[in-house]
């Protein structure tokens, strides 16, 4: 079976809490640059951060546990007009030749060229739209809340 990259933690202490949490449900997980992080503490978590990989058929169920357990942010990846989760991450029309010019001077500069020139775009209802949001909760949909006035 083919194993991916579930989350990268900070420091191995939130990497193994994590781990056991996976466990309790049945989900295996291994844990990778669990030693390399304490040497590298301090630097971005890219290089320091230990990373749990699980299961390609277990990825869904571990991020659904994480999400509800509130061990990870809520994933934002839903379109803000029709919640469709078919959205893709492109670049503006009307900003690629700023797009392409920030790219030039970044590599000069030796710096990352930023986000500005992109954004969201729903497969669904064609909306555009700078980040995308979580998927509305069933509780907050429902609006037959009585007044209390």
């Amino acid at each position: 079976m083919k194993t991916v990259r579930l989350i990268t933690c900070d420091g191995a202490f939130q990497a193994r809490l994590i781990q056991g949490a996976l466990e309790n449900e049945g989900i295996a997980s291994v844990l990778h640059n669990e030693n390399t992080s304490n040497i590298l503490r301090g630097f971005t978590p890219t290089i320091s951060g230990v990373d749990i990989f699980v299961y390609e058929d277990d990825y869904e169920r571990a991020m659904a546990l994480l999400e509800r357990n509130q061990m990870i942010p809520e994933q934002l990846k839903y379109c803000p007009c029709c919640h469709s989760p078919h959205i893709k991450f492109v670049l503006k029309k009307s900003h690629s030749f700023r797009a392409f010019m920030a790219a030039i001077f970044s590599i000069l500069a030796g710096a990352p060229p930023g986000t500005t020139h992109w954004e969201y775009v729903c497969k669904d209802c064609g909306a555009h739209f700078e980040t995308p949001v979580a998927r509305q909760r069933k509780e907050t949909q429902n609006t037959n809340i009585p007044d209390t006035k």
